[in-house]
């Protein structure tokens, strides 16, 4: 019996997940709609997350929202290819841990009344995805060819021909398959556009709420009235040297302000607590050699007492901030998959920084411990 021939990758056709077509239809949904006067719709760009199944099939199995673009047409900017890129790193990384061989595999745009073709510039972008990959596809949704004989859910697949002419190259449409009967996907994604209209205006408040209050005011205020994350000089020099970066990670492990002073602005609270902190451990340190158990214990519970107490504010603080983070991120979760770039990297930036300053705090907690084996 024969092996099967491989298939040419132009002619590989494509299967489409509920999940993925969910995920383009409530964000391409929210920009344009039979509801929405024809002159704000915009088009969208988004990324398609798969797998090739034995040279034979691909598998769109996760569909990315990246960004709005103008009524035709849309640019990236920096802050999406940083966004590309650290999707593109998460998505490997979950493939090896999961035994798995997704990757980017394509890319999603909207053309809202236009139907489905190629300009010029999504030749161009195409041909980012194809040249190093001849399965990359490219799905085109428009709402308005929803429920149509040829594409009752309104997208299509397409492929460069010959993507080695370059943006000389023809496109045609593929073939598109779907994880479940079209009826079924179909209403599926009305219930999600129907709840996504719903709640997206609350969700961007909520949004707005997280960068203009939370870290903005909220988070900058406690690092202005209890300052512990370390601030780069602006004359710090980047090196590629392995042993100049590595001195840089000191910070992890001790607390040397000579050498911070150098490359960072350190907050007054912050040198406090740490002077406070050593002079504790220097104290203990010298009772111990003296061998004073009972005025070690003394002055060893009273030094905890009196360092917590300038830590009370800051550990309030941060609890409060977390918890109002927390009810929002309660509120915005259900709608993530319909966000871009721009609305993920709110919560992203305010998660970063939080972070940031909880690592410090929660470190000098263990530390007013005073427990001596761990200085």
């Amino acid at each position: 019996m024969k092996k099967n021939k491989k298939i040419d990758p132009f002619n590989t056709p494509a299967v489409l997940t509920l999940k993925a077509y969910k995920r383009i239809i409530g964000y391409a949904n929210r920009y344009a709609n039979q509801n929405l006067n024809t002159s704000k719709w915009r088009e969208v760009y988004g990324i398609l997350i798969g797998a090739i199944k034995n040279d034979e099939k691909i598998i769109v199995k996760d569909a990315i929202p990246m960004v709005v673009g103008d009524r035709a047409g849309v640019k990236y900017e920096n802050k999406q290819y940083v966004d590309m890129a650290q999707i593109d790193a998460s998505v490997f990384e979950r493939s090896i841990q999961d035994n798995k061989n997704d990757f980017i595999i394509g890319w999603f745009h909207t053309h809202p009344g236009f139907g489905f073709f190629y300009s010029p510039i999504d030749c161009l972008t195409q041909l980012g995805y194809q040249l190093p990959n001849p399965y990359a596809l490219g799905l085109v949704f428009d709402h308005c060819e929803k429920e149509s004989e040829s594409h009752s859910l309104g997208i299509a697949g397409l492929r460069l021909k010959n993507p080695e002419r370059g943006i000389s190259s023809t496109y045609d449409l593929i073939e598109l398959e779907y994880e479940f009967e079209q009826n079924l996907m179909n209403k599926e994604a009305k219930a999600v556009t129907k709840k996504v209209d719903k709640n997206i205006e609350k969700v961007l408040k909520e949004l707005e709420f997280i960068s203009e209050i939370l870290r903005k005011k909220a988070l900058a205020q406690l690092q202005r009235n209890y300052g512990l994350i370390l601030v780069p000089k602006e004359d710090v020099i980047i090196t590629h040297n392995e042993a100049e970066a590595n001195a840089d990670e000191r910070y992890l492990y001790e607390w040397d302000p000579d050498f911070f002073k150098k490359s960072y602005r350190i907050p007054k609270f912050r040198e406090k607590i740490e002077k406070m902190i050593s002079a504790a451990y220097d104290e203990l340190d010298d009772l111990i050699g003296k061998k004073d158990e009972i005025k070690f214990k003394v002055r060893k519970e009273r030094l905890k007492k009196k360092i917590k107490t300038v830590l009370k504010k800051p550990n309030e603080w941060y609890d409060k901030l977390i918890d109002d983070f927390s009810k929002k991120i309660d509120l915005i979760y259900p709608f993530y998959d319909y966000l871009d770039t721009t609305e993920r990297k709110v919560i992203e930036h305010f998660e970063e920084r939080s972070s940031e300053y909880f690592k410090v705090l929660s470190e000098l907690n263990k530390r007013i411990k005073l427990n001596l084996k761990d200085y």
